[in-house]
């Protein structure tokens, strides 16, 4: 079941890979870089934001997995859920939009009200598809992962060519919003048809429910845990823009966040993220029933197959990225070959990375990765002290986050080993 779930997954991600990568030629052709850099940035904020409390979502797969009142740790984390995102859209939002986005982005003329509401949007969506993920029906988990996209690229057909807006960020935002509607309308039929006692009517609630144990307390505690290390890997993967949008160019934060890091993140959704969001939950089953042997042969297996993808993709990009690039984007995108280049020996690692990760969150230990990530983005400092600073090499910043990339790998890699010398001694 696991590995056809990442297959399938992976399959379909290709595919939106592909989609995506094709809309975003025709994007970087019909609007402006200024006006791709808003809209992106937008979405880069949400992402830290959401990494804030995201880490509910660890901690709903690892209770639920252990707890037989699944029905009941469902209705707290929806009052988790529902909380968070109303401080998230009212207080949070407003603030960063106003005292930071603000100041830092010229020409944003948007209220932050339709900011929100695309924030609430995307989180509905989410928070249904992680129920459709702890009770297994990964199917539709990709399903809906094709619609997003195609959703997504439709409405901005529709809006910008037969609406006839403007070939402006507010037109990404309004097809966001209504494309992420679309799919909560379909994840909510699925929803009724496939987990009726899982409607939302039944697990809203104004209080967590109430346990004979300490679930509550425990899912609180991995929930806090888990979202420091998410929030704090999110400042990882946005160190590059930030220190873009601060120190550099319009044109340089352009080529990374529509081209290069477009690309590099396409790639690990492809290609990493399916083996994190399915190993998780299957990780934990094989561990709570001691299986051990099939998960050290699960990692020989993917090691080995690892090793090839990553010689293959490293070179093909090293060969191929310029003239692609130099072919399907305009001029102006260029350079962005460059930074690629560098993003592209990163992954490897992060997909490796997942494997290691999933193991240490299924036996919960939660403190040990928000280490490894803390140390992830020190790394990303010192780096980029040291290379931009000291060496005054340019790209710093992209080579930085290499660096903080791969300290993480090294430092999963070593946690990853010492669970399993401890189950070697039961």
């Amino acid at each position: 079941m696991l590995k056809f779930s990442i297959i399938l997954n992976s399959s379909i991600t290709m595919i939106i890979m592909i989609l995506n990568f094709i809309f975003k030629i025709y994007l970087s052709r019909e609007f402006s870089q200024e006006n791709l850099v808003i809209y992106y940035t937008i979405i880069d904020i949400f992402s830290i934001i959401s990494r804030i409390f995201i880490g509910y979502k660890d901690a709903l797969t690892t209770i639920y997995n252990q707890t037989n009142h699944k029905l009941k740790i469902l209705r707290t984390w929806t009052v988790f859920f529902v909380t968070v995102i109303m401080i998230s859209s009212f207080i949070i939002i407003p603030l960063s939009f106003n005292y930071y986005l603000l100041e830092k982005i010229e020409n944003l003329q948007i209220h932050w009200w339709y900011i929100s509401l695309l924030f609430v949007s995307i989180n509905l969506v989410s928070y249904y598809s992680y129920i459709f993920l702890v009770t297994k029906h990964y199917k539709l988990i990709s399903i809906n992962d094709i619609l997003k996209t195609l959703s997504y690229i439709f409405m901005i057909l529709f809006l910008y060519l037969v609406v006839e807006m403007n070939a402006d960020y507010k037109t990404l935002i309004f097809a966001s919003i209504f494309s992420n509607i679309i799919i909560l309308s379909y994840l909510i039929f699925k929803q009724h048809k496939f987990l009726p006692r899982y409607s939302f009517i039944r697990l809203v609630n104004f209080k967590f429910t109430s346990f004979k144990d300490d679930t509550n307390k425990n899912f609180i505690r991995l929930t806090i845990i888990a979202s420091s290390n998410y929030f704090i890997y999110g400042l990882l993967l946005f160190a590059p823009i930030y220190t873009m949008l601060n120190y550099g160019t319009t044109n340089e934060l352009a080529q990374f966040q529509v081209v290069a890091r477009s690309i590099y993140f396409a790639l690990i959704s492809v290609f990493s993220w399916p083996l994190g969001r399915f190993m998780f939950p299957e990780f934990s089953s094989l561990i709570a029933n001691k299986q051990y042997d099939k998960l050290k042969h699960l990692r020989n297996k993917f090691i080995k197959i690892l090793l090839m993808f990553a010689f293959i993709v490293i070179l093909g990009c090293w060969l191929l990225s310029k003239m692609v690039i130099a072919y399907v984007f305009p001029i102006e995108y260029i350079n962005s070959y460059k930074m690629l280049n560098i993003l592209i020996i990163a992954l490897p690692f992060v997909m490796y990375q997942n494997f290691s990760e999933s193991i240490i969150k299924a036996v919960g230990d939660y403190k040990t990765n928000l280490i490894i990530k803390s140390s992830g983005i020190l790394s990303y400092v010192i780096g980029y002290l040291f290379l931009n600073e000291i060496l005054e090499i340019e790209l710093s910043s992209i080579y930085s986050f290499v660096i903080g990339m791969l300290t993480i790998f090294l430092l999963s890699l070593y946690y990853e080993n010492k669970i399993k010398k401890s189950w070697n001694k039961i």
